[in-house]
Formats: structure tokens, sequence, C-alpha cells
């Protein structure tokens, strides 16, 4: 099965939240206060090893990430972009997918915070298999302490079928300042749990499931909401006056496999993986 490449980008950005646009995270917490109408945060992820859920391709794809968010900061409104060029060994650097993202943050710096938000995808190819979501709309909450934040995310997904995925998790950051240097680093657990019928969508679409039991299993397993994947990560932020070094390594453990008897080409790939994305960030205040 071919990896459902933007997906990933989307797993990382957006389902799991660790990018800028959340209330509290890695970079944010390393920011210094100022009174300001927007912040803009523009740069670009590195990720050496392709995975949704766990779930990966044959290939071993890596992918670059160029990204911008502006974040309006009296009103909690956000808006981000990002595109994927895909590496692997067919291909090298080529322009996969647009992911779009627009939402709202609410929430202080301790007790609940949160943000509602909506993605819209952009396809450069209908054959991956990402091409049968078109948009998704979710909810990520947080309880913030100074013992562990305790976050949760609920997502509606939308292709042929609607799919629904939420994740609870715990996190703590450590913050150390340093001259103009701020360093930041927070081990992170959660569980991924949802349904798989973006996968049957595009199964149909590619004319895979010919055979009906092979339909059968596929259409049975893609509608169950189970436990998709356990992650344990350790995002690490280097700050120095507007420029941010993240290093996120991780470890993911997928769960519930979809597999159809005697054809592995349709079903999916996975199995524990280690990985370590790296992400470089400019941000610029427009002050009041």
């Amino acid at each position: 099965m071919k990896t459902p490449f933007a997906l990933i980008i989307i797993a990382g950005l957006f389902i799991y939240k660790p990018s800028v646009a959340q209330n509290s995270t890695p970079v944010t917490d390393a920011v210094k206060p100022v009174k300001t109408k927007a912040t803009i945060f523009a740069g670009v992820s590195f990720i050496p090893n392709l995975h949704y859920f766990g779930r990966t391709d044959s290939l071993k794809s890596s992918a670059l990430t160029p990204s911008i968010l502006i974040q309006f900061d009296s009103s909690g409104l956000y808006l981000s972009g990002a595109a994927v060029l895909l590496n692997n060994s067919s291909q090298s650097l080529q322009y996969a997918a647009t992911v779009t993202e627009a939402g709202y943050k609410f929430g202080k710096k301790k007790g609940i915070t949160g943000s509602i938000y909506a993605n819209k995808f952009f396809y450069q190819s209908k054959e991956l298999v990402q091409s049968a979501l078109h948009e998704q709309a979710g909810l990520n909450l947080s309880y913030l302490n100074k013992i562990v934040n305790i976050n949760s995310t609920a997502v509606a997904a939308f292709s042929g079928n609607t799919d629904f995925f939420a994740s609870a998790g715990l996190d703590h950051a450590f913050k150390i300042s340093k001259g103009k240097s701020v360093f930041v680093i927070t081990p992170t657990v959660v569980a991924n749990a949802g349904t798989q019928n973006f996968t049957h969508t595009y199964y149909k679409k590619n004319n895979f499931l010919i055979v009906p039991v092979a339909d059968q299993q596929v259409t049975e397993n893609s509608r169950q909401f189970n436990m998709l994947s356990y992650e344990m990560s350790v995002p690490v932020v280097w700050a120095i006056n507007h420029f941010f070094i993240v290093a996120t390594p991780g470890y993911v453990m997928p769960q519930n496999i979809i597999t159809v008897s005697g054809r592995p080409d349709i079903s999916e790939r996975a199995g524990n993986l280690f990985y370590t994305n790296i992400t470089l960030l400019y941000s610029l205040k427009i002050r009041k």
C-alpha cells in the first residue's frame, strides 16, 4: 500500500499539534511575551521517516515541508499552510500536496486551553491515498498545570465516508534559559484512536477491491473505531532571538493494522518506528 503522505504531514502538524498553532507548545514556551498584533512563523521541516500512525510505504520516503503560520495574538485566530515535497528512490523532492489550516485558540497559560481548527487539502496526484480526504475539522483541549499537562484531541475527517479520530496524551515542559538562548524539552506520550474509512475510499477509487472478500475485509476493518497507535516523543527546542531549531525524536507503535488475506499489496505496511524530525523556524513579531 502507498503511504498517505499528506495525511502524515497532517498528523505531524495538525492532529498531534506539535506546531506553533497550539496554545502551549515547545516553541511558544520559548518565546518571551511581547505585546504584538500578530506573530509570523516561517520555516521548513525535514521528516526522514514518513509515517501515519506508524503506517509506512515500501520506499522509505522522506519529506521536506516548508510552512508559514500567522498568529493574530489579540484575537486568538491563526492561519497556516505547508507544502509537501517528497523524496524517495523514485523521486527527488517532488511537490505532492499543500495543507492549509485556519483556527481559533482560547485559554491562557494555566488551566483549560485549546483550539478549534479546520483543514483543507490540495493534492498534486489523485492517485495518492490521501486524495480521498478533502477536509477535516478538530478540537484540541489541554489542562495545563505545574505537574503534567493533559491533552486531548477530537477530529472529523471527510472523504467518501467520515472518519473520526481521537487522541489523549500527557506532557511536561522543562525550560532552561541561558543568556539569549532558551531551551525547552517536552517529554510527551500520546495514544491515538480512530476509523480508517479513507483507506477503503482510496482502494475503491483505484479498483483494488475487485474481489468481494477483500472489499468486505477492508470495509469492516475501516469502519471500526480502534486504537491506531501509541507514540512517545521528546521535542527539544533551542530558541535564540527570532530563530528556533526544533528536534523531535520519537517512537511510534502502530496498532490494528488493516490486512487483506492473500493481498499483501493492499495491506497496510506498519511496524514500530523510531524517527527524528528537524524543524528550522524564524519568527517575526508585528508590534502594536
